[in-house]
């Protein structure tokens, strides 16, 4: 693996095959940093890092399915911006399940040196998440 796309794709599939075990390989886990806009503001440390994104972005949705709209390369990052659609089945932004699928956008921007993933600014749609769920509250 070369490439900072090669890097995240690895990454990805480790991360998706629960392969926490090799992770490091791919992965700064100490110095690794990442902010998703909105919901943590920046933090240091994957296992901090991963269990958020766990409660907030996976816990709260069933049927996740993310399509890749666009992969942009540079020397030291991926700028990778995706169509993510899921069925609300926690709570999210203090919105009880709602039980609506829905769909929204997110931009993130992976940073890789020497090899492995160093950190990740993400942007999720918050706001149009926020809309599409409020808006079949009684």
């Amino acid at each position: 693996m070369t490439s900072p796309l090669e890097i995240y794709r690895e990454w990805q599939h480790r991360q998706q095959a629960q392969d926490f075990e090799h992770l490091g390989e791919v992965v700064d886990l100490e110095g690794y940093t990442e902010n998703c806009l909105g919901l943590t503001g920046w933090m240091t440390g994957y296992g901090v890092a991963y269990q958020n994104f766990v409660k907030n972005m996976v816990a709260p949705w069933a049927d996740r399915h993310t399509t890749v709209e666009e992969i942009v390369e540079g020397q030291d990052a991926v700028v990778i911006r995706s169509r993510i659609e899921a069925t609300h089945i926690g709570e999210f932004l203090g919105i009880p399940a709602t039980g609506l699928r829905i769909a929204w956008d997110s931009v993130t921007i992976v940073k890789v040196k020497d090899g492995r993933v160093v950190g990740q600014w993400a942007q999720p749609d918050l706001w149009g998440i926020y809309q599409q769920l409020i808006s079949f509250l009684p």
